[in-house]
């Protein structure tokens, strides 16, 4: 027989449902690797300096030649995380604009490819003045997201099971329009959430940023920036992950900027280098010093290329963190960082984590692509295609860099073979 207090739970749980209509997260009901809470609390039971603090750069905007040398700054092999791979990072790309050839060297260079609507317009305003704009539906999302990836697959030869993670374009988000269809098209992460960090719960000047976290369980509109948010009804998307992205923050200012493109509303009296570099050193020490939570920040490629002072200031901050490294901060990219959320690593463990491994990866940036941008003549062409003129060493080639990009087929014979070996040896010698 229960006791009284086991009783008042029950029926206090029981009442809590019966209200809200959805259960709240908790540690009993969600468990990694399938299922985490929004929170600001690490997902070990260890001191949080014994986690690594993950910095995920995530790049959206027009890619093409014109971006490439400010990427292949950045991306430079020379700077390496501590388990002496480069840094990695996600590319969220469209269509417009887009040269795929470059986006086919990012990911052979061990980048992961992510997508935004194929159009890269606003879902929810008239960003560009079009006579035409409307507000989305249902049916435009689902056509930009579904084109978007085709065109990755097609133009850029990346087999879809590579495509996990959704942006909104512009961060517009309007309602729960776009999870709706990336959970319909199996993608494993959105990262279009905007929030504001949490108050430290000891320090009143501190606030904390939160966690990645799945869709299992209702958030609030509260939780996170949406201007166009309703939540009467509950829904929720069982397994998706979101990767938050924070507000910039500057103690010294009231402004809080959402993206670092949008800076100039933090410094009205002009942004300099060293005002730019502070804020992010700032920024990453409420991840790093406090909670570890990865950070995620978002880099417009026109912001990059359009000014050389932005560039300096990613190039002078990555340094400065591989500078400081004590092998405990890694530079991966949101795919990851996914493996890792799912299967939490120490740091003494996190040197041979199979996610962040770059065995046998060639690090080339100068490869040239053509000239010109989505015209089919200036499509890179497909060795597998009828009309292709690649010999047949370069279609092995090809369909060898498919298989074996992720290491999975190869770990998959090897272990068939053992036990082939195994089956032989036991029949031949043991069944008797």
């Amino acid at each position: 027989m229960p006791n009284m207090y086991q009783l008042f739970l029950l029926l206090t749980s029981l009442a809590v449902h019966l209200c809200i209509g959805q259960e709240i997260c908790s540690s009993v009901n969600c468990v990694l690797p399938s299922c985490m809470c929004l929170t600001t609390k690490h997902p070990i039971t260890q001191d949080v300096k014994q986690l690594p603090q993950l910095i995920l750069l995530s790049f959206v905007g027009d890619l093409n030649k014109y971006s490439l040398d400010s990427l292949r700054s950045i991306l430079n092999p020379v700077h390496r995380n501590p388990d002496k791979c480069p840094i990695s990072s996600t590319f969220i790309v469209n269509d417009k604009h887009t040269d795929y050839c470059f986006v086919q060297r990012l990911f052979d260079n061990n980048n992961e490819i992510a997508i935004t609507a194929a159009s890269n317009k606003c879902p929810l305003t008239n960003c560009y003045g079009e006579s035409s704009w409307h507000k989305w539906d249902h049916d435009q999302w689902t056509n930009e997201i579904k084109t978007q990836r085709e065109n990755i697959v097609r133009k850029a030869q990346i087999h879809y099971s590579h495509i996990k993670g959704f942006r909104v374009p512009h961060l517009q988000i309007d309602d729960k329009r776009h999870l709706h269809v990336i959970r319909d098209f199996s993608f494993n992460y959105d990262s279009s959430m905007i929030f504001a960090r949490s108050r430290h719960e000891n320090r009143e000047n501190i606030t904390l940023p939160v966690w990645p976290f799945t869709l299992d369980y209702q958030i609030g509109n509260k939780d996170f920036l949406c201007e166009n948010c309703g939540y009467e009804k509950i829904t929720t998307f069982q397994g998706l992950w979101e990767f938050p992205l924070h507000h910039w923050h500057d103690p010294n200012i009231n402004v809080k900027c959402h993206t670092l493109a949008d800076t100039s509303r933090c410094f009205p009296n002009g942004e300099t280098v060293d005002l730019l570099y502070e804020l992010m050193i700032y920024n990453f020490n409420l991840h790093y010093n406090f909670n570890r939570a990865p950070l995620v920040i978002e880099l417009d490629l026109v912001w990059l290329y359009d000014n050389d002072q932005h560039l300096e200031v990613i190039i002078r901050f990555i340094k400065h963190i591989i500078k400081i490294n004590n092998d405990d901060i890694y530079f991966v990219s949101i795919s990851q960082a996914l493996e890792w959320m799912k299967y939490p690593r120490l740091l003494n463990e996190t040197k041979d984590f199979w996610a962040f491994q770059c065995d046998r990866m060639k690090y080339d940036y100068d490869i040239k692509c053509r000239d010109g941008y989505n015209d089919d003549k200036n499509q890179i062409e497909n060795p597998l295609s009828k009309n292709s003129s690649n010999t047949l060493e370069t279609i092995v080639d090809y369909q060898d860099e498919q298989l074996f990009h992720g290491g999975l087929l190869f770990h998959c014979i090897w272990i068939c073979l053992v036990l082939v070996l195994l089956i032989i040896f036991y029949d031949k010698y043991l069944s008797k």
